[in-house]
């Protein structure tokens, strides 16, 4: 159950008509004009006083300049404007610490997944682990766009995977959580190959021993196990077939299963947008 902010509400940040008519462009930002923006973003991120949406402009523009600076070849790059490209995603990671301000901490969330820098990946983990799942009933949005953002960012990092892979499987006491990780595991099927294989046989194995357990013989288990899987069902499988890469979809865990007792040996192959890359015979 959503708690703070609802899907309606973050389909409206991320597709709201101004970024949507800068989609694909870049505008070009002086670093007087970032140090405007953060500036601003400064003093309305975390002041109640304040409406939320006063930050929405804000970090639309901090976002785009920091694109228009990474489009830049690192040797273009002044020494003034490389300190604006950090002081952008310090000052947006700031964002996610404001108390009170559940949409300002969103935004900020999926800002930096748009800007894709590593340096954002610590404090987007830090926010989820430490405030977001801390929840007894987090809020599934917080859940699925800050796990989507950690995958923008990079799907190499060990730790980010780790995180990814303990909470898709059942760490949280809420299953919603664990559903909410396996819809953002869609956006980490480009990982290596070795990490992908081992995120596909845990996730598997998750929703197997469910599987396994709603067809046992004790009567609370096999409620408890199918209200369970019921939960994860959709995005399980369809995180399977996802990492996999395999045609056809699983109709079930045993399928998965079976599909991966015949390919879990060897080197799966790195992903190739749209499809993985053919082994070498």
């Amino acid at each position: 159950m959503r708690t703070a902010i609802g899907f309606a509400l973050i389909a409206t940040l991320l597709a709201s008509p101004k970024a949507l008519a800068q989609e694909g462009e870049l505008i070009k930002y002086s670093v007087v004009e970032i140090e405007n923006l953060l500036a601003n973003f400064k003093a309305t991120y975390k002041n109640k006083k304040a409406p939320e949406e006063d930050v929405d402009d804000v970090l639309t523009g901090l976002t785009d300049a920091y694109k228009y600076l990474a489009s830049k070849e690192p040797e273009d790059l002044t020494k003034e404007e490389e300190k604006a490209q950090k002081a952008i995603v310090s000052m947006v990671a700031k964002g996610l610490k404001a108390r009170k301000r559940a949409r300002v901490n969103v935004q900020c969330a999926i800002a930096l997944g748009k800007m894709g820098d590593k340096a954002g990946a610590k404090p987007l983990l830090k926010w989820l682990d430490g405030t977001v799942f801390d929840m007894k009933n987090p809020n599934s949005g917080w859940v699925e766009y800050g796990m989507q953002s950690l995958a923008w960012i990079g799907p190499t990092d060990s730790k980010s995977l780790d995180f990814l892979r303990s909470y898709a499987t059942g760490k949280h006491n809420d299953t919603n959580v664990a559903a909410q990780c396996l819809m953002a595991t869609f956006e980490w099927r480009m990982m290596p190959g070795k990490s992908r294989k081992e995120m596909f046989n845990k996730i598997q194995q998750y929703m197997g021993g469910l599987y396994s357990q709603m067809r046992g013989s004790d009567a609370k288990k096999r409620g408890e196990a199918e209200q369970k899987y019921n939960t994860i069902k959709e995005n399980g499988l369809k995180a399977l077939h996802l990492l996999s890469g395999n045609d056809k979809p699983f109709a079930d865990p045993d399928e998965a299963f079976a599909w991966w007792k015949d390919n879990k040996k060897g080197k799966w192959p790195d992903y190739e947008n749209p499809r993985f890359k053919k082994k070498t015979p």
